[in-house]
């Protein structure tokens, strides 16, 4: 008696991995873009925490705050941390916002600069200048009236209308992990050229450009640059936030 069998040919076994590889192929990619879209939907939510308590602190204060650090014991190290990453003063003593040290998704790992934005182009691929530590948490900047960065030793004349924080941008190096050096584009850019350095995911989930977000008084012209914050940086940032 002939015995039958059953089984898999290999045509059978060869056209099911094909499919299976066709699958993960389209499912990988989604779900890394998936996985890009939550961190900066994350970064954007803490940007608006530190923002609200920004504009709480200055109620109270009348200056924001400096943009390095507190030097409380305990503060985060800034060997891990660089400067102008931790904001103390917003958790301590009052707490204005329950922790100010607000992790980066995005671990910023490269610093790009250019002082105009015809240098754009030059810059990508990245041209790492000096890395320094890895930012590891979201970034904080703040000056005075006329453009001046404030830092906790102008803590004498903190309150004098001066030398006091006026102005603010925090930031994310955001998902191409390359944070641009701000003082170029600060003082170069307007409200046009702005919108070139900041993240736009309709030109691809990982693709150039920061996440930021400004507040306070910016000086100089709406439309035109000025001094290291001008006007048409922060007009530029603020026609993006969302």
């Amino acid at each position: 008696m002939r015995r039958s069998t059953s089984g898999f040919t290999l045509i059978e076994l060869l056209i099911v991995v094909a499919i299976i590889a066709i699958l993960a192929a389209i499912a990988v990619p989604n779900f890394l873009e998936a996985q890009t879209r939550a961190k900066v939907s994350r970064v954007r939510a803490d940007l608006r925490s530190l923002a609200t308590a920004l504009e709480a602190y200055i109620v109270d204060w009348n200056a924001y705050p400096p943009c390095n650090t507190f030097s409380l014991a305990g503060a985060k190290s800034t060997a891990t941390v660089p400067q102008g990453a931790t904001l103390e003063r917003l958790s301590t003593p009052i707490a204005y916002i329950t922790s100010a040290f607000l992790n980066d998704p995005f671990t910023t790992d490269k610093v790009i600069s250019f002082s105009t934005p015809a240098a754009i182009p030059g810059a990508m691929p990245f041209i790492e200048t000096d890395p320094g530590p890895q930012a590891m948490a979201l970034l904080y900047t703040s000056w005075d009236n006329i453009g001046r960065t404030i830092v906790p030793t102008d803590s004498a004349a903190f309150t004098d209308g001066y030398r006091a924080a006026r102005t603010w941008v925090t930031f994310s190096g955001g998902p191409d992990r390359a944070k641009i050096a701000l003082g170029g584009v600060l003082a170069n850019f307007t409200a046009d050229q702005t919108q070139l350095i900041i993240y736009d995911a309709t030109n691809g989930t990982i693709s150039f450009g920061d996440i930021y977000r400004v507040g306070g008084q910016p000086g100089g012209d709406l439309t035109a640059p000025s001094q290291p914050y001008g006007g048409g940086f922060g007009t530029g940032i603020q026609r993006s936030v969302r």
